[in-house]
């Protein structure tokens, strides 16, 4: 370590992703009533209060793993002799030799309890005065704006859910029965009917009898898909071993064709079981249709316990809980890796001629997204596709 760092006014040192400190310069080693070079090999957790090590695995180690940084972190060190020392740390990840090494430098804030207790006195004083002046009642006019609009929101998303609950009867009703009646009518020709059409006139009522039982088929993919926006369904303990023996078993009934699944042990979490089968369904449904001709189709399933951050949208905000990470992978067709969102949009196909409607992985996004998970897809022609799932264990 260079001799201006090793004797620095702050404290410094470094460690690896597994928590194994490389370096500690003798300000820190001092500051805690080590002697030189002494910390190295140590633990981080080591040099952390009970307090700042929770702190250190569920928010600090995060954050510089995230964002490749960390300022103003405020927590606490532990001295040899158990003495708390409050300090103040930033912190870099840098790459060194093909590795990470997480580079920490602090410095004691002894006083900032008594500056924070300050603060918090002339906060509350502070607060004492809001409440009768004008702004707190300007305040509470925002509130009741905010109360509003809010109102007006759930009663907007009221009436989109009742609108797609009329589109759900549209297509299971209005538009399925002139379909029926045309299959219906066109199957009503006999063969002496058929000798009196001329060539073109026969191909056509074939095409008419071809395209009538696809639109029957589309219309009741269509129907499925709205009807995951209905939250009838309860929330349940879902063993997802038993349902993935059930679709297994379902895919293997409706296409007759023999495939070879693979699975490991699969977490049992909170859900809603008709849609976790549609969802499992769909993708061993997908790995046997875009199978390749010459090879029986392989399924393989794989799943992981991981710490996730449960917050998606607001950025900056961190709440770590446990998921089930499930990796779907097959050695069917595979596809260019540039269209793995395109896959996933309802009634879109990479090739108009392959089997389906174009709906089945877009039914499988929103059944995970109703579970407040994530799923990716990484494919190459030829090497099959692989499908990542994020889903919680508890809703």
């Amino acid at each position: 370590m260079d001799e201006l760092l090793n004797t620095a006014p702050c404290g410094f040192f470094s460690f690896t992703d597994d928590g194994a400190l490389v370096a500690a310069n003798d300000t820190l080693a001092g500051m805690l009533g080590y002697a030189s070079g002494e910390l190295v090999g140590s633990r981080v957790e080591s040099l952390l209060t009970l307090a700042s090590r929770m702190f250190y695995q569920t928010h600090l180690f995060p954050l510089i793993r995230m964002h490749g940084k960390a300022e103003e972190i405020f927590l606490s060190l532990r001295s040899r002799n158990g003495e708390s020392i409050p300090v103040l740390l930033n912190a870099v990840r840098k790459e060194r030799e093909g590795a990470a090494v997480n580079q920490c430098a602090l410095i004691p804030v002894r006083n900032r309890g008594k500056y924070e207790d300050e603060l918090l006195a002339a906060k509350r004083v502070a607060e004492e005065a809001l409440r009768s002046n004008e702004e707190l009642i300007r305040a509470r006019q925002e509130l009741e704006l905010h109360a509003r609009e809010l109102d007006r929101k759930l009663l907007r998303l009221e009436q989109k859910n009742q609108e797609l609950t009329r589109l759900s009867t549209i297509l299971a009703h209005d538009l399925r029965e002139p379909i029926r009646k045309l299959s219906m009518f066109s199957s009503l020709f006999t063969q002496q009917d058929r000798e009196g059409l001329s060539v073109t006139g026969q191909r056509s009522l074939d095409r008419i009898k071809v395209q009538s039982a696809r639109m029957e088929q589309l219309v009741l993919a269509l129907q499925e898909f709205v009807s995951l926006d209905e939250t009838h369904e309860p929330l349940e303990e879902v063993d997802l071993s038993d349902v993935m023996g059930n679709a297994r078993q379902l895919v293997a009934e409706r296409t007759g064709m023999g495939f070879e699944l693979h699975s490991g042990p699969l977490p049992v979490l909170q859900g809603r079981r008709r849609q976790l089968m549609m969802l499992f369904f769909q993708l061993i449904d997908n790995a046997v249709k875009f199978r390749r001709p010459e090879e029986l189709p392989r399924i393989d399933i794989e799943s992981y316990l991981i710490q996730h951050n449960s917050y998606r949208a607001n950025t900056g905000k961190y709440h770590y809980t446990d998921f089930a990470r499930i990796v779907f992978a097959d050695n069917g067709k595979g596809f260019d890796n540039r269209y793995s969102d395109y896959v996933f949009e309802a009634l879109r196909k990479l090739d108009p001629d392959s089997p389906g409607q174009g709906i089945g992985l877009a039914i499988g996004r929103k059944v995970v997204e109703n579970h407040n998970g994530s799923i990716s897809v990484e494919s190459e022609p030829g090497r099959g596709t692989r499908f990542t799932l994020l889903l919680p264990l508890r809703q």
